[in-house]
């Protein structure tokens, strides 16, 4: 494949997959800057490995796979385990008009917060089913699990989820 040809596919990916690419390091890694320093290292690896690509899956699935791998990788570094002792979600601005949509915010927020501290193999289902809307077929592609694995989890994410959010978002009784 000649460089310009790769060089335009690898924009034509950027364009179709990034943000979503960028959700799913975030997702992982909780940190903004963070996510875009591994979005950024997911399509060098896609840059690099395009020759080898072999049609098997879809492309978006096949550069889903990289960054999931490549953010998995980075969280088992032994960098990450000694540097990051505990993160935070970023607030997005708050929208003070009325009391319902400071409420709404602050609902919005803690569910997110929720959902980001699932364990790993909980979140990225919850983010696939809800997020990306795919079916357990799809997500168990992605992920390369059994399809009632992807069950499972979504099930005992959706467990937990209800319990910390039937705790969490008692202020409205």
């Amino acid at each position: 494949m000649a460089t310009i040809n790769k060089d335009k596919l690898i924009e034509e990916l950027i364009e179709r997959f990034g943000d979503d690419i960028l959700r799913i390091c975030y997702l992982y890694t909780k940190d903004y800057s963070q996510a875009e320093d591994l979005f950024q290292e997911v399509f060098i690896k896609v840059y690099k490995n395009i020759d080898s690509f072999n049609n098997q899956c879809e492309v978006s699935t096949w550069v889903t796979r990289i960054a999931i791998n490549t953010c998995k990788d980075y969280l088992k570094s032994a960098w990450i385990k000694r540097n990051i002792l505990f993160w935070s979600v970023e607030e997005g601005e708050k929208n003070t008009n009325t009391e319902n949509e400071v409420l709404n915010d602050i609902e919005k927020d803690y569910i997110l917060s929720s959902v980001l501290n699932l364990p790993s193999k909980y979140r990225e289902v919850i983010y696939f089913y809800y997020y990306k809307d795919l079916k357990t077929k799809e997500i168990a592609a992605v992920l390369k699990l059994k399809e009632s694995v992807v069950r499972s989890r979504l099930m005992r994410a959706r467990e937990i989820l209800k319990k910390e959010l039937k705790e969490g978002l008692a202020y409205e009784e």
